[in-house]
């Protein structure tokens, strides 16, 4: 699965939309993982499965608690047009993996994986060209950072402190 490519572009520390890439990147280790243990001994899907689903659950936390408690744009109608539709994607995907879970808590088969799969490539690309773009206009330097710091607590569970002021 392709989750997008920065060949050639240098990456920001203080760049949300880069950040949330290299997390996109992270997340697909696991979505690959998870895909190649689907039709293979029951105990390696559902370790494969927890995983990614812990990893997706952090990120989808991280994009609804950690980055837009703090995103307040000057322009209300424009700055929060794309709230309903990241949070009706990010519904989608947490009863899709909720419905996973018992299919395999229930040794059942996982059905829908593609279509999942592609929903999630929309969603990828919906973030990043129209999500991200946004949060780095509109957000201050120390706003970013302070983002930033706590992505990468949650994500990579580093201290709040763990990028140097």
């Amino acid at each position: 699965m392709d989750f997008g490519n920065l060949r050639g572009k240098k990456m920001s520390e203080n760049n949300i939309l880069d950040v949330m890439i290299n997390d996109h990147r992270r997340l697909e280790k696991f979505l690959d993982e998870f895909e190649a243990n689907i039709d293979k001994e029951y105990s390696l899907m559902r370790e494969s499965f927890n995983k990614f689903e812990w990893e997706l659950e952090k990120h989808l936390f991280t994009e609804e608690k950690a980055i837009f408690t703090l995103y307040n744009p000057e322009d209300v109608t424009g700055g929060y047009k794309m709230l309903p539709e990241l949070t009706n994607q990010h519904n989608f995907l947490v009863n899709k993996l909720d419905n996973w879970r018992k299919d395999i808590r229930n040794n059942r088969k996982i059905e829908g994986f593609y279509e999942f799969k592609k929903f999630l490539i929309k969603h990828r690309e919906f973030e990043e060209k129209e999500v991200y773009p946004r949060l780095n206009e509109s957000l201050d330097e120390a706003q970013k950072k302070q983002i930033i710091n706590r992505i990468k607590e949650i994500t990579y569970n580093k201290p709040a402190n763990y990028i140097k002021q």
